[in-house]
């Protein structure tokens, strides 16, 4: 019963604060600590793997995306999980663990991992990559897979690689392309939207339904076009639509997606992007919510809104730009 208070008590709070109160907390929750990552050698490319979740029906193709990296002392290709709502890079540590039981020449960078990894190094592409300091997530794969073609997802790469620089994905040719700036003839070809790198999120301003909507990008929602709430999805999904209900894994637990088709679309700058379906997810904890709220954040992008077409995430610039085909 305390704790039941105290929740009470802490929502009662907030509600009191008012806007204004609550925007400022959770504004100060949101941040992401400081940049411990570098990269030298841009430009550089490469190619990355679509991870499918064949745990649910219908299997889900483009489950995650995956690129892959090279660790020092190890001979196998390893992976991470992009993710751009992720605003550090991460390791999991059971599968940390089990690299280092394979192999012993990564035991000197990959100390026994508690919460926190010192310098840790990879090749991404034809760059180097630096991480003086990065936590340690008890998640992830407790075993190497025996089939060499498997991935190995080893972590996440979030958006400090980001910070400072352009990054081009091409889901066509399922291919990225790191640099420190965007090619004047490819510019030429490109939509652009002012695009926001607070707290090292990426965002930009869509017009939806003849609104102006902040939408956050975020590539760990991988298989989904749009995620918003519950209020804009009813206003988004056409009428007598079947809803495709999913459970979802978030970090070890379990939400629902509801997912509907809609006749949506979205204009970033001259591009029209239909959405084809639209989706809330039930049981996000308060946190989340507050944030949704405060930040007037309109709803959260995947990758499979933008299938087929190559975006620009020009951090550098402050510009998110669509590729005309």
């Amino acid at each position: 019963m305390k704790t039941l208070r105290k929740i009470v008590l802490f929502v009662l709070a907030l509600l009191v604060a008012g806007s204004v109160g609550g925007y400022f907390y959770a504004r100060k929750k949101f941040e992401a600590p400081a940049n411990q990552l570098t990269v030298a050698g841009l430009p550089t490319n490469f190619s990355f793997e679509w991870e499918a979740n064949n745990a649910v029906q219908p299997a889900v193709a483009h489950a995650a995306q995956l690129v892959p990296v090279q660790i020092p002392g190890c001979s196998r290709t390893c992976f991470l999980q992009f993710d751009t709502g992720a605003p550090y890079t991460l390791l999991y540590a059971p599968s940390i663990a089990a690299l280092r039981a394979r192999y012993p020449a990564t035991r000197a960078m990959l100390q026994a991992p508690a919460d926190t990894v010192h310098n840790f190094r990879f090749a991404l592409g034809q760059a180097q990559v630096r991480v003086s300091r990065l936590p340690v997530l008890n998640f992830g794969a407790r075993e190497i897979p025996a089939d060499s073609t498997k991935p190995f997802v080893i972590g996440t790469l979030g958006t400090d690689v980001l910070e400072g620089r352009v990054l081009l994905i091409d889901y066509a040719s399922r291919r990225l392309t790191l640099s420190n700036k965007v090619p004047d003839d490819l510019a030429r070809r490109t939509d652009f939207v002012p695009l926001t790198f607070e707290s090292r999120r990426v965002m930009f301003e869509a017009n939806l339904q003849n609104e102006a909507r902040n939408l956050l990008f975020d590539s760990g929602t991988s298989a989904y076009a749009l995620i918003t709430s519950q209020n804009n999805w009813k206003t988004l999904i056409q009428p007598q639509a079947p809803v495709h209900t999913q459970a979802v894994n978030s970090w070890g637990k379990t939400l629902t997606s509801y997912t509907a088709p809609t006749a949506a679309a979205m204009h970033l700058g001259a591009a029209k992007i239909p959405l084809g379906t639209v989706t809330y997810i039930e049981g996000m904890n308060l946190f989340q919510s507050l944030m949704m709220r405060f930040s007037g954040l309109g709803g959260m992008l995947g990758n499979e809104v933008f299938a087929g077409r190559t975006v620009i995430l020009d951090v550098a610039g402050g510009r998110f730009g669509v590729v005309r085909k």
